[in-house]
């Protein structure tokens, strides 16, 4: 009972195929992500509002009509900010807000489309290549504009600093400056004007979270001399039935299919009874998974 294989099949087998949505971030216990969906939704309908304001303070710069929409709002992280970036090929305004660093990052491309419709050159650039001093002056002050308005409907106060087309110079900063909050409120703006359309990522200080966690800390209700104890948990990650004549035929080096890896999910089992299920996936070169719901309570 030896099944042809494809060769990218003998690969995931083996390992060596990595799919982008395979990968699996390991939990941090200790800090998890602390704002739920009915809270982002509130700030998702801050920034809405506050839009309107930042479209008429742009249009009063000479930015001309400016139509702004809010594409994205989720918490990350200031490492997540910092990996997602190439080594050239951005641009970077950094500010003060309420003594914690943040950032707007746009593309060159786009900012400098910006720029030179503001100047009254159209907006024809089509090159992502590093800005120059004026494209970066002038491109900051659009950024550090609609940066402020967002901030200011979160109650923070913002102050300019250094802008950035090198990587090396931003993470130089970064490490030279004074450990600040790494969770992060990040969020997306589109940037419509005539004949040009653009994002705009803006990376503010984290929100704390207002919903109310008893929910989500009664686990934490244990007797203080069982918070260490250890339960075992194991992941099922599929099972199949075979004719008992082709389980006896079975030999070292078969390969049993069980499925593909998008549509097959692991069973938690703790010490001995269901407990969830997840996805599995990579964590570097170890696998790992992906917690996708959980059916054991707290008092079980």
């Amino acid at each position: 009972m030896k099944p042809d294989l494809s060769q990218a099949e003998v690969d995931a087998l083996l390992g060596d195929e990595v799919r982008n949505e395979d990968a699996v971030a390991p939990r941090d216990f200790k800090r998890p992500r602390r704002l739920g969906a009915t809270q982002l939704e509130g700030l998702a309908k801050m920034v809405n509002s506050c839009l309107p304001s930042i479209e008429r303070a742009m249009a009063a710069r000479g930015s001309g009509a400016l139509e702004l929409s809010l594409g994205h709002i989720e918490e990350t992280t200031r490492d997540t900010f910092l990996s997602s970036l190439d080594e050239d090929g951005f641009f970077i305004q950094s500010f003060d807000i309420n003594g914690v660093t943040g950032w707007v990052h746009w593309a060159p491309k786009d900012a400098r489309q910006a720029v030179e419709r503001s100047l009254g050159c159209g907006s024809s650039s089509t090159t992502d290549a590093p800005l120059s001093e004026l494209e970066c002056s002038l491109a900051g002050g659009f950024a550090t504009a609609m940066a402020a308005g967002v901030a200011g409907e979160f109650g923070f106060s913002l102050t300019p600093l250094e802008s950035y087309v090198v990587k090396r110079l931003l993470q130089a900063s970064v490490d030279g400056a004074p450990l600040g909050d790494e969770q992060r409120l990040s969020i997306t703006l589109g940037v419509a004007g005539e004949g040009y359309s653009s994002e705009l990522h803006l990376y503010l200080p984290g929100v704390t979270p207002l919903e109310d966690t008893t929910e989500q800390e009664a686990p934490s209700a244990l007797p203080g001399h069982l918070d260490d104890v250890e339960v075992l948990v194991s992941a099922e990650l599929a099972s199949i039935e075979l004719p008992l004549q082709d389980f006896l035929d079975l030999e070292a080096g078969d390969v049993i299919t069980l499925g593909s890896a998008q549509e097959m999910k692991a069973r938690l089992v703790v010490d001995g009874r269901p407990a969830g299920s997840a996805t599995w996936g990579r964590d570097g070169d170890r696998l790992a998974l992906r917690v996708e719901d959980i059916l054991i309570e707290s008092n079980d």
